[in-house]
């Protein structure tokens, strides 16, 4: 009897049918509905599958799987039709579904549980990753993959060290040529909305986000590595994405501390805009959406676009701009940034493909006047973000960041 099966349990299987129903291609459906089903009557019935279908099933899923992602990685992936990241999706489910009834059938010493359950919850993780969230269920894949992170923390112990960072080495200087961002401590939201919001002025506020769990918290690699040590989390590879030998890889999230964070590598690893609480929710209970994020530019109030940066020092952010009102909370650690008005845009020589229109071809703490003379008649503005600071850029101001120390800020995008 398989009475010690959870993931299984987790599932609505009636909603999943009727996803497989209306939102998987043709190609997948028969295949995938079928092990659906079979899963549903064996978990409802309390019964474990036959060795020989797991096996099957595991060989049918895995086929998928490698077809799916054929698809996710051919072309543009903006372009790729969404029922095949909904069906990337279902084969992780029933795959993590299978494999634990797999175990059940056999069980193990629990080393190699723990082992296997890791195993799973980073397929859950591609998942979420690469597949799409079900209309109708949308937090499934995060909710399967927090409850396996439980249960594998209750095995484990972490010993990491708390991140101590001297900013006595940091310079704070502002360099020639450039004009101090204002700061202002804890403004109100009318003065936020009639100083900064309506007439779209960059500002540094300090004191606003003191409540934060995470500005202590986090610190604790300890703490973050027993809530997310197991994930995969995507890894930009490089200092910055306009290099030529700049790539992304996969790793989980000890894995990147232990490379990137705690000890110098000849490679920059960031964790580098990337919206890390809707995957890991547990996370979201350690800081607040900040109050002046409610006003905005038309009548529809939508949540805003919550993204991570953690990276160790020398990470770069191009000079670059976004479309949407940014406010940028700095959790831990120490950052540079350097602002330019849209009205310099055609001064920042941005570059004339599709994919980096948004970004300068300049940078500008090393200029090339030669090849970018026009570049002479911009101004700029820096600043330097401490702990529980946070930058207000409004939408279309170019910014240029660097990381001054190992740092982990929080950005908030809406309109």
């Amino acid at each position: 009897m398989c009475n010690h099966v959870f993931i299984a349990k987790l599932i609505p299987w009636d909603l999943l049918m009727e996803n497989i129903q209306n939102s998987l291609p043709i190609e997948m459906k028969i295949h995938l509905s079928t092990v659906t089903v079979k899963l549903k009557n064996f978990t409802e019935n309390k019964i474990n599958p036959p060795i020989k279908w797991i096996e099957n099933s595991l060989i049918l899923i895995e086929a998928c799987l490698d077809r799916t992602w054929e698809i996710l990685n051919s072309g543009y992936w903006q372009s790729v039709p969404i029922e095949y990241r909904y069906c990337y999706s279902l084969c992780v489910i029933l795959k993590a579904v299978v494999l634990e009834f797999q175990y059940e059938s056999n069980p193990r010493e629990a080393r190699k549980n723990i082992m296997l359950l890791k195993n799973i919850v980073q397929q859950v993780d591609k998942g979420i990753l690469l597949g799409a969230p079900f209309p109708n269920v949308p937090i499934l894949l995060p909710n399967i993959a927090s409850k396996l992170n439980e249960t594998i923390e209750s095995f484990e112990t972490s010993n990491l060290q708390k991140l101590i960072i001297n900013s006595k080495d940091l310079h704070n200087t502002v360099l020639s040529g450039f004009t101090e961002i204002t700061r202002y401590n804890e403004p109100s939201m009318e003065l936020f909305y009639k100083t900064m919001f309506m007439p779209q002025v960059p500002a540094i506020l300090t004191g606003c986000i003191k409540h934060w769990k995470a500005l202590d918290r986090w610190q604790d690699l300890s703490y973050l590595s027993k809530i997310a040590g197991n994930r995969i989390v995507p890894i930009e590879i490089g200092s910055r994405y306009t290099d030529e030998d700049w790539s992304q890889q996969l790793f989980t999230f000890s894995e990147f501390l232990q490379k990137h964070i705690l000890k110098k590598n000849d490679k920059v690893g960031y964790l580098a805009q990337h919206q890390l609480f809707d995957q890991i929710p547990e996370l979201k209970e350690d800081f607040m959406v900040p109050e002046y994020c409610s006003f905005t530019d038309n009548d529809s109030i939508e949540s805003p676009d919550i993204n991570a940066w953690f990276g160790p020092e020398g990470t770069v952010s191009p000079l670059h701009f976004d479309p949407k009102h940014n406010l940028l909370c700095q959790v831990f650690g120490y950052k540079r940034v350097i602002l330019y008005h849209p009205n310099d845009s055609s001064n920042l020589y941005p570059y004339d493909t599709k994919l980096l229109n948004n970004t300068a071809q300049v940078d500008p703490l090393s200029p090339n006047y030669e090849k970018w003379p026009e570049f002479s008649k911009a101004k700029g503005w820096i600043g330097y973000l401490k702990p529980g600071e946070m930058l207000y850029i409004p939408p279309k101001w170019w910014h240029h960041v660097t990381s001054l120390s190992p740092s982990f800020s929080i950005s908030f995008w809406w309109n």
